[in-house]
């Protein structure tokens, strides 16, 4: 092992993150996080400081074969005369129910890979697992990133669970820019019960436009009922919109600046229409 895979493994079966491990040295988690990658080493005082947090020897850290299995805990036992195996993963902790595991690889001080599984337990990485995990995607049961998945989720990009909050949410109930669910709310919302500025669903009700079975909109279509401000047109199940006079009255009274949501409910309207 290297002083940097031997920093990294002390420090992980301490259960230390690299910011706490870096206050007690007194340097930052940015150099803490080179020395584990071998990117520098520390200096002479900090290794003998290192030495004394984790109870091992200099020798121990400097030299590749020094005191091994000493270091890492080794109790000996009917196989004490082998070395201890070095490929398991390296950053691996489990104690009781709970199971954690980092990537040696780190991006802006976070671990590629970082599993954090068990109760209080927090996973925090590029790409986070646990119970609860924060990382640019984050899967558990509450997550919190870019992309998230988890039941109770917000993603800056993409959210999908049972509560989904996101630019992109997808949920049984969704809160988003785009809003797909049972209840969902967003600029453009497609569900059960849809409320927006665009909105389709059974429940449609849309401050510009809303097409559904029962509408509410400046500009409603409904399949068996709808109330417009600007405009309203109810047809049968059986029956079909005039296209061309919705589309019209859509041009005339959306602003431009909703061109992208405008655009696709003119979409939605004409496969509902069978145009």
């Amino acid at each position: 092992m290297t002083l940097g895979e031997k920093i990294y493994t002390l420090r992980m079966k301490e259960g230390l993150s690299q910011e706490a491990f870096g206050e007690k040295l007194g340097v930052s988690r940015q150099s803490v996080s080179k020395w584990e990658t071998d990117q520098s080493i520390p200096e002479l005082d900090k290794i003998v400081l290192i030495s004394d947090l984790f109870a091992v020897t200099t020798d121990y850290l400097l030299k590749e074969s020094a005191g091994e299995e000493q270091a890492a805990g080794w109790q000996g036992g009917p196989d004490a005369g082998q070395t201890a195996s070095t490929d398991r993963p390296r950053a691996t902790v489990t104690k009781g129910f709970s199971y954690e595991y980092k990537s040696k690889r780190s991006w802006r001080g976070l671990p590629v890979l970082h599993v954090n599984i068990g109760f209080g337990r927090q996973a925090k990485g590029v790409i986070a697992i646990g119970l609860t995990a924060k990382g640019i995607i984050a899967i558990g049961l509450a997550g919190l990133g870019v992309i998230t998945l988890a039941p109770v989720g917000i993603g800056l990009l993409l959210s999908v669970g049972v509560v989904a909050i996101g630019g992109i949410a997808l949920g049984d109930f969704a809160f988003g820019l785009i809003a797909m669910g049972a209840v969902c709310v967003g600029l453009f919302s497609m569900g059960a019960a849809a409320i927006g500025q665009f909105s389709f669903g059974a429940l449609a009700i849309g401050q510009q436009v809303a097409v559904g079975d029962v509408a509410r909109g400046d500009i409603a279509l409904g399949f068996s009922e709808a109330t417009g401000t600007v405009f309203q047109q109810v047809t049968g199940k059986q029956g079909g919109f005039d296209t061309r006079e919705v589309l019209r009255v859509i041009d005339e009274n959306v602003s431009g600046g909703w061109f992208f949501f405008k655009e696709w409910i003119k979409a939605m309207i004409r496969i509902a229409a069978g145009a």
